[in-house]
């Protein structure tokens, strides 16, 4: 891995062999420092505040009370200061997990390629996990999309090819890979949360905002996309935004 900034890791877990895995291995990371482990709920809500963790990995069942119970009862400043991993073997969590300020998800057992995702992130996310209306959330490189009150959608960032905005029914869209008809987003998703959710995000006009990743060529304005995205032909740069897009097609 390349050099990365110290890292201050509290762990939240009462189960000794979990504590154990998991402190084994976070020791191949070289700027990552355990300051703490804790065993119950209790403990841990003081270990956050005297030490002051960058990352804490907490379990969701603790003797004393619910992992996602924590988060919930710390101030806004430190939930700003601090990320939380949960560390979990239940999957069905996982979505109350990221309603409450988690930045990830971390199963029972630990698969190395999921830890060490987590851990890039860790030192890479310059916005927060989750917009201000709730309804974005980023997890281990897939997108939790929410289509309305209920429902919501589970999508790989990468396979993201544009956001588009439908002006009939006011709504951004993303277009998927290997999907047939676009996604519609929630009303109020805005055009800073869907570029701020990861840097291959780019807007190239007040309608569109492509993953640069899919990007072929602009040619008199007009973006070209690798096949078998190449059908798409209608995204433009406008005036206003060709520099930034140059700046960034340019660096890649």
């Amino acid at each position: 891995m390349v050099n990365t900034k110290h890292t201050r890791v509290l762990i939240i877990e009462d189960n000794i062999n979990d504590v154990e895995e998991l402190k084994r291995s976070l020791a191949s990371y070289q700027h990552i420092e355990i300051v703490g482990v804790c065993r119950t709920g209790k403990e841990g809500l003081s270990a956050i505040q005297a030490l002051k963790p960058n990352v804490v990995f907490l379990d969701i069942e603790l003797p004393d009370m619910k992992g996602l119970d924590i988060i919930e009862s710390l101030d806004a400043n430190t939930l700003s200061n601090c990320q939380f991993v949960i560390y979990t073997a239940f999957i069905d969590y996982m979505l109350e997990s990221f309603r409450n300020h988690a930045f990830d998800f971390l199963l029972k057992p630990i698969k190395s390629e999921d830890l060490d995702s987590i851990i890039r992130r860790l030192q890479t996310t310059k916005v927060p996990q989750r917009s201000k209306d709730g309804k974005i959330y980023l997890a281990n490189g897939n997108l939790l999309m929410f289509i309305n009150s209920m429902d919501f959608r589970v999508v790989r960032i990468r396979d993201i090819v544009l956001f588009q905005y439908n002006n009939e029914i006011r709504v951004w869209e993303a277009i998927i890979a290997n999907t047939q008809k676009p996604v519609r987003l929630k009303r109020n998703i805005t055009n800073k949360m869907l570029v701020s959710l990861d840097e291959q995000f780019v807007q190239v006009n007040q309608k569109y905002i492509i993953n640069i990743n899919y990007l072929f060529q602009v040619t008199d304005n007009l973006c070209s996309f690798y096949p078998p995205h190449n059908d798409i032909n209608y995204v433009k740069v406008g005036s206003s935004f060709r520099r930034q897009l140059m700046e960034r097609f340019l660096c890649l």
